[in-house]
């Protein structure tokens, strides 16, 4: 019986420390060149918290070691401006830093190969930006629309690398990353449940794991016909609006972000229905996963979309709305009816259009 006992104490010690797991990085910089380097900035961000650590270059060579709640993705940079930004993982391991006359450099090693290979869209992206910009500034649908096209495939590949990485290297730190990469796409996050469950303990206690699982329950309990969640939250102007000002109209949750190009491509369509159906009892709230106040109502003023109602409390993805209705990924809505009850939700514009004509009989 002592044995038993014994045997299940040692079981439950390894068990909580292993979903305990705590991690760390260190970071060697060798200054090969005097170019200005004072200072290296590492920047990353956990759950929604942007974190940013720094260290000082006192001799040629000098180390840095953090703790960090998870293995997370991290830019790491200088005082000075010219020099390149290297993106990095870090995951329990020791980054060795070269400082050279113009640029920064560190050793290829297979999770930083991996990790590469995961996030090369991430690099490729904002090269379309400033055409992004030219084509909506111009109403240019047509460009627009082979943009989107490119961003899709970009996305289709995203998901499918790292679906297909996360599936085969349950062992790698690198995981837990891969996963979250994949399911931010889902936009019904209930569906990420299943996957989730097949994490390590110690991806599922980190604090980004337990946000996922905030948003999975979130997302399971604003399914349709359900009652819509009540919330609270300031308007671009700083007005506090909350759902039930709503109640006897139609109301569209339409989350979206500046950064968003598929969300803003959407905005001319949204516009017709409101003028449209505006006067019908039905009602657009935009939520905005935005962080940047100037990005979010420049955005606004640039789509044109202060038609309606917009809120946002500048928390990017950790948005507190975003959490209770589990939104992980963008454009997503929800369609609310006088009642307060959820009748439909991730609508295209031409399929809201036909659900509002029907709904009003217009």
């Amino acid at each position: 019986m002592k044995r038993l006992v014994l045997l299940a104490t040692l079981l439950l010690f390894v068990t909580i420390c292993f979903s305990q797991q705590s991690f760390y990085y260190k970071m060697s910089a060798t200054a090969i060149a005097n170019n200005g380097v004072q200072k290296i900035y590492i920047a990353y961000e956990i759950a929604g918290t942007k974190q940013i650590d720094s260290f000082n270059i006192q001799t040629t060579t000098s180390l840095f070691t953090r703790k960090i709640p998870q293995p997370v993705a991290a830019k790491i940079y200088t005082n000075i401006k010219r020099i390149n930004t290297l993106d990095v993982f870090l995951a329990n391991n020791t980054v060795l830093l070269t400082i050279k006359e113009n640029r920064l450099t560190i050793p290829v090693n297979k999770l930083q190969i991996d990790f590469l290979t995961l996030t090369a869209n991430d690099r490729i992206r904002p090269g379309y930006f400033p055409l992004y910009g030219e084509l909506s500034a111009k109403n240019d649908t047509v460009g627009l629309n082979k943009l989107s096209v490119i961003f899709d495939s970009l996305k289709k590949d995203d998901i499918k690398k790292s679906f297909v990485y996360a599936r085969a290297n349950r062992q790698s730190l690198l995981q837990f990353f891969a996963f979250i990469r994949y399911t931010s796409f889902f936009a019904d996050y209930a569906k990420v449940e299943k996957d989730f469950s097949l994490l390590p303990e110690w991806a599922k206690n980190t604090p980004d794991g337990k946000n996922i699982l905030a948003k999975i329950e979130g997302a399971k309990s604003v399914q349709l016909n359900t009652r819509a969640k009540d919330f609270i939250q300031a308007t671009s102007s700083g007005q506090k609006i909350s759902l039930k000002n709503f109640e006897g109209k139609y109301v569209l949750l339409d989350f979206w972000a500046s950064w968003c190009a598929p969300c803003r491509k959407q905005h001319p369509a949204l516009i017709s229905l409101f003028e449209e159906f505006g006067d019908k009892k039905f009602e657009i709230i935009s939520i905005s996963l935005d962080d940047d106040r100037k990005a979010w109502l420049e955005a606004i003023a640039r789509d044109k979309i202060n038609k309606w109602t917009n809120i946002s409390d500048l928390k990017g993805q950790q948005n507190d709305i975003a959490l209770k209705y589990g939104v992980q990924s963008i454009p997503a809505n929800f369609l609310i009816d006088p009642t307060g009850m959820i009748i439909d939700k991730n609508l295209e514009p031409e399929q809201l259009y036909k659900k509002l004509k029907a709904l009003t009989g217009n």
